[in-house]
């Protein structure tokens, strides 16, 4: 073998900055959080979705997130923002899962054409 695999590494030469050196704010934390339950209510439902009666389930779920949309948008763009920059790739990924949950539930709701209300205001 050879002895470059071995040398020791000098710790100046060290660019990058290690994950743990960054202060997850609590917005990002209770932005994730939300995002996984979210998923852990999508998916069974959606997945429910192909037997015909647990379909108004999942309207009812959409309906439910795009009243909340807004924040939900908001706080997901924050939130992949951050992780974005800060390389944080579990973060980001939940991040844009929250946005495609929330695009999704619009398409659900204007193909079942349903009433979209957006915080009380319907539309």
């Amino acid at each position: 073998m050879s002895d470059v695999f071995w040398d020791a590494q000098d710790p100046a030469d060290e660019v990058e900055e290690s994950e743990l050196k960054y202060k997850r704010p609590w917005w990002v934390t209770a932005g994730a959080i939300l995002d996984l339950l979210l998923l852990f209510a999508i998916v069974p439902v959606g997945i429910l979705a192909l037997i015909p009666f647990f379909f108004l389930i999942y309207v009812y779920l959409a309906q439910l997130i795009v009243w909340v949309s807004p924040a939900l948008v908001l706080l997901n763009v924050a939130v992949f923002w951050w992780s974005f920059r800060r390389k944080q790739a579990a973060t980001t990924a939940l991040a844009a899962l929250g946005l495609a949950f929330v695009a999704v539930s619009f398409v659900v709701l204007m193909l079942w054409q349903a009433q979209i209300v957006i915080f009380g205001i319907g539309f």
